[in-house]
């Protein structure tokens, strides 16, 4: 038995951002709510341009310059209400989409941020109309219900989620990625993979999210490297996107042991997201394989590895091997000692935050206790 809460409209290709007001206007929209990282990045200047051609209003906030926090969600919401928008359009990477999915569920819903994301509240009314346009390949956030929040209070990086919050109108225009710097590219592809993988085998898998992770990481094998290596490839680039939202709609199985620790740590670090799970991923599929072994092998095989004449295990261990390869080749980060002083890391307090922001997943093919999590951190160093 399973549910899936999927995008109602989901626009791919080349130039489809020039469709958005259109859009918009189907809803009978009034005054927009740009989120965004910068007012004055090209493609949000395009899309003002988009706006006021077809006689739509709208503000600009660009608040959201680094991994959403509880003060710029809360006072995005107050400058939402104060300037009457009626829709949220989104568009940046995830950090953006992550705070304007919150900024339209708060519109509707009234409270903090803080009180949906520790559990005081639940979210009851359906959000105002999102819009999101990704202009990074690898969050998935605009594929899910969730937005991942800074607090500040407690240091917690946790996230608030409801099937109410996932974005009524998705736009994957690979042009918009065409000039993300390559460092960029390598940390949010990475992320996608883990998304991809870690869902696949989840126990919450289904065949939905199982026929769309391994299409993602089909995608990803041909296409990762070539995007951060020749950015202009807008094949390689169109593979990325379709990979990153489709490795977002296999999340609604779950993740993983890499993805447990890498949010929280990465709070605790200001690590960004998808470095730490670059970082974990390929400790992740070792400690999982002997519990996840035919799916690890059809991994291998979605790497494009010949399995012929090998046992499952050889063929899943290639796989991991193919895993570390990708991400040496894109130049994402191999160890946590690039981020942290190994020396000085105090694994308790770590483990505490582990439990109090991601403790609660179950769904990692191995039993995920204390001893598995201190061992995966420790070959992480």
């Amino acid at each position: 038995m399973w549910d899936l809460f999927l995008n109602k409209n989901v626009l791919f290709g080349a130039g489809r951002i020039k469709e958005t007001a259109g859009i918009l206007q189907q809803q009978k929209v009034q005054k927009v709510f740009i989120v965004t990282y910068d007012g004055q990045a090209p493609v949000v200047l395009t899309l003002q341009g988009l706006l006021k051609d077809n006689d739509l209003g709208f503000t600009v906030y660009d608040a959201v310059k680094t991994e959403p926090d509880l003060h710029v969600i809360n006072k995005g919401t107050h400058f939402l209400k104060i300037e009457n928008c009626d829709a949220v359009l989104a568009v940046g990477g995830g950090s953006v989409l992550d705070a304007a999915k919150a900024i339209a569920m708060l519109a509707t819903n009234g409270g903090l941020i803080e009180e949906y994301q520790m559990g005081q509240k639940t979210v009851v009314k359906p959000t105002l109309p999102v819009v999101v346009i990704p202009t990074t390949s690898g969050t998935g956030s605009e594929a899910t219900k969730v937005s991942v929040i800074h607090n500040n209070y407690n240091g917690l990086k946790k996230s608030a989620y409801s099937n109410y919050m996932i974005a009524e109108t998705v736009i994957l225009d690979p042009e918009v990625t065409l000039s993300l710097p390559a460092r960029l590219t390598a940390s949010t592809g990475m992320d996608a993979l883990s998304h991809a993988i870690e869902s696949y085998v989840s126990l919450n898998a289904n065949p939905m999210t199982e026929m769309w992770g391994l299409k993602a990481i089909e995608l990803i094998n041909r296409s990762l490297v070539k995007a951060v290596h020749e950015g202009n490839d807008a094949e390689a680039r169109g593979d990325m996107m379709l990979a990153s939202y489709l490795a977002g709609c296999a999340l609604h199985a779950g993740i993983g042991i890499a993805h447990i620790i890498a949010q929280p740590l990465g709070g605790m670090f200001k690590i960004p997201h998808g470095d730490a799970c670059s970082i974990f991923l390929p400790i992740a599929m070792e400690v999982n394989l002997e519990y996840s072994v035919k799916k690890y092998c059809k991994i291998a095989e979605a790497l494009g590895i010949n399995t012929t004449g090998l046992t499952e295990v050889g063929a899943a261990r290639l796989g991991i091997k193919r895993i570390a390869e990708i991400r040496a080749q894109a130049n994402a980060p191999q160890k946590l000692s690039e981020y942290v002083d190994c020396d000085s890391l105090s694994l308790d307090e770590v483990l505490v935050a582990i439990e109090k922001s991601t403790g609660h997943i179950k769904c990692n093919p191995r039993p995920v206790d204390r001893s598995l999590l201190a061992e995966v951190i420790k070959k992480a160093m």
